[in-house]
């Protein structure tokens, strides 16, 4: 633990703000990873890997597809992407991979990503999204602090230690009609897959999914207001009344591009939108 020169509030030694006063520690401070200044080189390598930068390209930087076949390896380079709060956000993320469904769970009920991992898959997608704006609009915004608010923006729908918040439920099609409304035998119906579909989890206690994120989020990492509002709000900005953190804002404009925009491909091709493969 370390004090706030500031105000002297006692926070994490991986903090690099003071949630009481907005106090930032510098390098020397704290604030560095153990071992040094400078952020060490092979994380800077995989930090550019991570937001796609290559030292050189001018503009926004188009579009990555997030898929289900390159999610992970997209995920693993956002959190090797993490250096300064290192030690509170791989604790959060151990606890997230280990004890909930957080690596297999749907981004929703309904849609595209009502299937395994679409969670996973928004949660990226939107820190892509996120990252490849950040620079242009708000380049303050802390590299590291726009990939935390935006993987776990949605992080209540993995639900609880032991108790997800989508649940599977196994609905076998309907058993085909002939022309007189009578159902041809079940041997011939059952041969066909079963449908996967999610439904709410009764067992949890009900919030709202900002509030259940930052719920989950502020258990194992210390947030600045910022950070807070817009892991809240980003997917209800609507209830703010205009009382918006710009980081609420930007998370918000990255959550919908990547909702209404990368998630339809109709979209994508209709209005030319690059999408690259990542190599």
């Amino acid at each position: 633990m370390k004090k706030c020169p500031d105000c002297g509030m006692v926070i994490a030694n991986q903090a690099i703000r003071c949630p009481k006063c907005k106090f930032t520690f510098t390098e020397g401070e704290g604030g560095a990873p153990a071992g040094g200044g400078a952020v060490p080189q092979a994380a800077a390598a995989v930090s550019a890997a991570a937001t796609g930068k290559t030292g050189g390209r001018d503009g926004i930087m188009p579009m990555v597809e997030v898929n289900a076949s390159n999610v992970d390896e997209l995920y693993s380079q956002l959190k090797a992407a993490i250096v300064k709060r290192k030690t509170e956000f791989d604790h959060f993320i151990d606890f997230l991979e280990n004890r909930t469904a957080w690596l297999t769970a749907p981004a929703e009920l309904e849609g595209p990503l009502a299937c395994e991992k679409g969670l996973l898959i928004r949660s990226v997608g939107t820190a892509k999204q996120l990252l490849r704006i950040k620079d242009t609009i708000m380049p303050q915004l802390d590299e590291e602090s726009a990939i935390i608010i935006s993987l776990f923006h949605e992080v209540g729908k993995a639900g609880i230690e032991g108790k997800p918040l989508y649940i599977v439920e196994e609905k076998a099609p309907a058993a085909p009609t002939s022309a007189l409304g009578l159902s041809f035998s079940s041997r011939i119906s059952n041969n066909q897959p079963a449908q996967t579909t999610y439904a709410v989890n009764s067992k949890l206690v009900h919030m709202n999914v900002g509030v259940r994120s930052l719920y989950s989020v502020s258990q194992f990492m210390l947030l600045s207001d910022d950070e807070a509002q817009a892991i809240s709000y980003a997917s209800d900005i609507d209830l703010l009344k205009g009382k918006i953190s710009p980081y609420t804002l930007l998370l918000s404009t990255a959550l919908q591009m990547q909702k209404s925009i990368y998630e339809n491909p109709d979209v994508v091709s209709g209005y030319s939108f690059t999408v690259i493969q990542p190599k």
